[in-house]
């Protein structure tokens, strides 16, 4: 209730200096026009003064104690992102051991793999050079019987030829009489 009635008087008197110099005198209460105008301005002001003082007052302390905390909060940030950057940087750094080494293995199990694969084309080879050998000794044998076998033929005509220029009709007779008599001498069911 004070402040009320102390803002009252402070605008009233704020005003008497206006209401005076509306009069269009040169002085009023005996002092210049320009006394009361700086006066005016002195009292207005120094009313503004003490009328915003104290919530202006709260506002920056506030204002104040909020940039703190956001300073404060942006230097804990700050701090995290540098822990942060540097958990990053030890990070990388194993990553690149985990790189070569994981390009060392891949590299033993290519060799490895390599060796592998030529064990299994060496197998291959050996197998393939066998079953060509196998082939090759089945073919010459083939051949051979083949080739006997012409023999055998051409041998067998050349006796037949040769036995038809030289065989007489009673040698016929002879070697027919003498295949009867073997024949005749064998037991009845037996064949040869």
């Amino acid at each position: 209730m004070t402040r009320r009635v102390g803002i009252a008087l402070a605008a009233l008197v704020v005003a008497i200096p206006v209401w005076a110099a509306d009069e269009g005198g040169g002085t009023f209460l005996g002092l210049p026009t320009l006394f009361w105008k700086v006066a005016n301005f002195v009292a207005f002001f120094g009313l503004l003064f003490f009328l915003l003082a104290r919530p202006l007052s709260k506002f920056f302390k506030s204002r104040s104690a909020q940039i703190a905390a956001q300073m404060k909060e942006a230097e804990h940030q700050r701090s995290e992102a540098e822990q942060f950057r540097s958990e990053m940087e030890k990070r990388i750094a194993a990553l690149a051991g985990e790189i070569a080494a994981l390009q060392e293995r891949l590299k033993g199990e290519g060799e490895r793999e390599r060796q592998a694969l030529e064990r299994q084309g060496e197998g291959e080879a050996a197998r393939l050079v066998a079953q060509i050998e196998q082939e090759a000794a089945r073919r010459v044998q083939d051949a051979r019987r083949q080739l006997a076998s012409e023999a055998a033929a051409v041998a067998a005509d050349l006796a037949v030829e040769l036995l038809q220029r030289e065989l007489t009709a009673e040698d016929r007779e002879r070697i027919f009489k003498i295949t009867l008599e073997r024949l005749g001498e064998r037991p009845a069911g037996s064949a040869r």
